[in-house]
């Protein structure tokens, strides 16, 4: 009587079972899909038809927006959203009307985030660019988080540039990263496409 060779199924199933005997290994683990990198070096982000340029972390993904949001930078749960809005009135200029927008600008957050505490808040003036800074924890989708947003005002809009990092990374991810990132930031006047 001619052999019978075994049907590929019970050879795939005993495989199978062999594969799976594998996995569940102590030593292995699944990669944590939020967890924020180091920088492993800084690119140029270019955005001249808004007027926007700043360093970016090589290894962080620039996803493009759509007006007002010019582009997301992010890696794991680390995030910064840069976005131009448009203004028709008048920009702070001066000094004190720096520091009018920057208390304006804190009392916005805190009405828009019952649970925002201020951790910081100052004035920048440096050559081609005024504007107003505010570091502090609140909630961002549902999650506690800190965050350092710049709020510039150049050519006719506001250009925003948020930070955000889980409470426990944040200390780190804003020295390696979002600070770096705000310090680096500049506008122009935007080119027409």
């Amino acid at each position: 009587m001619p052999r019978v060779p075994r049907p590929p199924t019970l050879l795939a199933a005993a495989l199978a079972v062999v594969l799976l005997a594998g996995c569940g290994n102590d030593k292995s683990s699944a990669e944590d899909v939020g967890s924020i990198p180091a920088p492993n070096g800084f690119r140029d982000a270019i955005y001249r038809q808004d007027g926007i340029r700043f360093r970016a972390p090589e290894n962080w993904r620039l996803v493009p927006g759509s007006s007002p949001q010019v582009v997301t930078v992010a890696a794991g749960e680390g995030q910064i959203g840069v976005w131009r809005f448009k203004r028709k009135e008048p920009l702070p200029r001066t000094i004190m009307q720096l520091d009018a927008a920057r208390q304006a600008l804190v009392k916005q957050i805190e009405k828009r985030d019952p649970t925002f505490h201020l951790v910081s808040s100052r004035i920048i003036v440096k050559p081609r660019l005024k504007g107003v800074e505010v570091v502090g924890e609140g909630t961002n989708q549902g999650q506690r988080r800190y965050s350092r947003s710049v709020h510039a005002y150049a050519n006719g809009a506001e250009i925003v540039l948020d930070g955000f990092a889980p409470v426990n990374d944040f200390a780190r991810v804003d020295k390696q990263v979002l600070a770096r990132v705000a310090r680096s930031l500049k506008v122009s006047k935007p080119k027409k496409a």
